[in-house]
């Protein structure tokens, strides 16, 4: 399956192109939100009809119904409108892995013809598309979306190319205004800037960090059984530092085609690593899911009246959101017990010097992630490998890896990169020489393109 993405040369220079040449072609102001939405479909139908299909009918069927009479005081219409999207995401993400659960659905004869249940394509992004659109249901349904967008500029909400995929999770309210005067916008040198900035540091930071650490460790995570200590301490940190730059990566990309269009994207990342414990590690990674599960689930289940019960259930969802699989409901689990273990020795925690309060909070994130790049078979092979254990097959990791890491460190914990990606210097000299280097930047991560990875969060 082909999938559009963000560090693809037809991307950059075939698709993104024609798409702005449209947005911007004189006498076509009224139909920019309809320019959004075809190109958006066209972008994520290249991965599968059926899967714009779905995303095309959870649109018309929840914009039908929130535009009924009554619909903010009727639960049934409310329970009408998220039900079916929720019910596609159950069915493409989830339905195999719990008849897996249950039944013997790996047994070789399930495979001699389709399988409704094997067979499966997961929708890329479908769990960011079917969140947001819940989002706007229960909005709607609580008032706090008082005027109805037009179906254009809702299903533009939706569709919206530059974050459909991978977030960030918006809500209409982050986008309405723009939307509303989307035929007006002027790409003026304000947000060419800011998005030339966060597109080519999202960019670097996807192709030159993040794809060339996992270039590192893919062989020690293919044979995670036969590593040494240090290859298993290499692993752990490098893997750490790659899922945080591809996500971060692409959030920033997000962050800069949005202001090309006239957005302003929420941040999705507020240097999570830089976190002083476990809580606010979540507020601080992923944003915008964070505060769509706090809305939508922690809030309704009762809050902080139930802190410890409601952590561990809105913590286990979010593993399971992330993929259909125990190992992530074990890491949801898992972060429950070290935000529970914070909030039981608080006091104990918060006497700590801050830099090893920023060390322990990364330590333990880091080991969290291992159950991303493994299975649980996986997981035992690696701790008997860190435990002495094992037969080492691996040579250890070489300077040129351990260069790369620090490298990693140097711009997650002293470099705070959002300010740069504004780019908003005034004085002419410093336009010119922040521009220059951009273009630079720019043109090395050219050079490395055609060996970039996929986004590990298109799969959630």
């Amino acid at each position: 399956m082909y999938v559009v993405i963000f560090n693809d040369f037809a991307f950059l220079f075939v698709f993104l192109p024609a798409v702005l040449t449209l947005f911007f072609m004189p006498g076509a102001r009224r139909f920019r939100a309809h320019t959004l939405i075809v190109s958006s479909l066209v972008f994520y139908g290249i991965s599968g009809i059926e899967h714009a299909l779905i995303l095309c009918a959870d649109v018309v069927w929840v914009y039908f119904l929130v535009t009924r009479p009554g619909f903010c005081m009727s639960r049934v219409l409310l329970t009408a409108a998220v039900v079916p999207p929720a019910l596609a995401l159950i069915y493409y993400k989830y339905l195999g892995f719990f008849l897996r659960t249950f039944i013997d659905l790996n047994n070789p004869l399930n495979h001699q013809k389709f399988n409704l249940f094997v067979d499966v394509l997961l929708p890329a992004g479908i769990s960011f598309f079917t969140f947001q659109i819940i989002s706007f249901a229960v909005d709607r349904y609580r008032g706090d979306v008082k005027d109805i967008p037009s179906f254009s500029h809702f299903a533009a909400y939706i569709m919206l190319f530059p974050q459909l995929v991978a977030g960030p999770i918006l809500r209409y309210r982050d986008v309405s205004v723009p939307l509303r005067h989307l035929e007006h916008f002027r790409l003026d040198g304000r947000h060419a800037a800011r998005a030339v900035g966060y597109i080519c540091l999202g960019l670097a930071a996807k192709v030159l960090i993040a794809d060339t650490l996992n270039h590192y460790i893919i062989d020690y995570g293919n044979d995670p059984g036969h590593l040494s200590q240090l290859a298993v301490a290499y692993t752990i940190l490098a893997y750490s530092f790659q899922i945080y730059f591809d996500f971060y990566g692409y959030s920033m990309i997000a962050i800069g085609l949005g202001a090309l269009f006239g957005f302003s994207f929420p941040q999705n990342f507020k240097r999570p690593y830089m976190a002083v414990n476990p809580r606010e590690f979540w507020r601080c990674w992923h944003v915008t899911l964070s505060f769509w599960i706090r809305d939508y689930l922690y809030i309704p289940l009762g809050g902080n009246k139930s802190y410890i019960r409601n952590m561990f259930i809105v913590m286990a969802v979010c593993g399971l959101w992330h993929g259909a699989g125990w190992s992530f409901i074990v890491w949801g689990l898992y972060h429950a017990c070290l935000v529970a273990a914070y909030h039981y020795w608080k006091a104990v925690w918060d006497r700590m010097v801050a830099v090893i309060q920023r060390c322990l909070t990364f330590t333990l994130v880091s080991l969290g992630w291992l159950l991303f790049l493994f299975d649980f078979a996986g997981i035992q092979k690696i701790l008997s490998s860190l435990t002495g254990a094992a037969n080492v097959t691996h040579p250890d990791p070489s300077i040129e890896m351990w260069v790369g890491v620090t490298i990693a460190a140097v711009f997650t914990f002293l470099v705070n990169l959002e300010p740069l990606a504004e780019n908003n210097a005034t004085v002419p000299w410093k336009v010119a020489l922040i521009n220059l280097g951009f273009s630079f930047l720019f043109v090395f991560v050219l050079l490395f393109l055609d060996q970039s990875e996929t986004f590990i969060y298109f799969r959630f």
